[in-house]
């Protein structure tokens, strides 16, 4: 103030309206209320003066009611695999437990015919676990177009007693060109299965074929072990 009142006349006036400028600066960055979450800048003579707020507490997150999901979304569904194929055998069949499921799937398996092996291609599709194995081993049994298609991509399965039951199915069957793939599994069961298949269709030569310069676990124990079978 005192360096007001000393300045000459002609600049008196400019400090004091400068002055007082200042001032209204200071008061309106203190006292403007921040908006949430942006930045605010206040202007001074030479000076960017950035001010941010800080978070100190998190309001709780409302959830949103199902009912109210739902109209979003939609409603949320668990799909269970379909057991369909006991209808083929009879219409009004109905709901069918595991155990009377398999019971079905032996007597098919013991009929053999191209009708039963229709059947039993569709169990292998719907069923799983245990009752899938035993679709497969009926299936071997029968006779039918679909049988040799419905062995190959049961082979491919990477569950081993699915792929041991296509093998026996195939051995059953003299289907060369599955037992030969079986010879090559990587389950010593299921090639030791293939190599006597290959043996009860009268074709060693393909089995030496295929174990020749071979030394691996698997081809010593079937060197081992099929003499013993034959």
């Amino acid at each position: 103030m005192l360096a007001f009142l000393a300045s000459p006349p002609e600049l008196f006036v400019p400090a004091v309206l400068l002055a007082l400028i200042g001032l209204a600066l200071i008061a309106l960055a203190h006292f403007w209320p921040d908006e949430a979450g942006v930045e605010r800048a206040t202007r001074w003579p030479f000076v960017l003066l950035r001010r941010r707020r800080v978070v100190t507490h998190v309001a709780p997150v409302e959830s949103m009611p199902a009912a109210e999901a739902n109209e979003i979304t939609g409603a949320v569904y668990a799909f269970a695999r379909a057991i369909t194929w006991p209808s083929l055998v009879d219409p009004d069949a109905g709901t069918l437990e595991a155990d009377e499921r398999k019971r079905v799937i032996d007597g098919l398996g013991i009929v053999g015919d191209a009708w039963s092996a229709g059947i039993l291609a569709r169990a292998f599709e719907e069923e799983d676990g245990e009752l899938r194995v035993a679709a497969i081993e009926s299936l071997g049994l029968c006779d039918g177009e679909i049988v040799a298609p419905t062995l190959e991509r049961a082979y491919s399965s990477y569950v081993v007693a699915e792929r041991y039951a296509a093998v026996d199915g195939a051995s059953r069957r003299g289907d060369l060109a599955l037992l030969e793939k079986g010879l090559r599994d990587t389950d010593g069961t299921v090639a030791l299965a293939a190599a006597y298949g290959l043996h009860r269709a009268h074709r060693d030569d393909l089995v030496d074929v295929a174990l020749a310069g071979r030394e691996d676990a698997r081809a010593n124990e079937i060197r081992r072990v099929l003499p013993m079978l034959a």
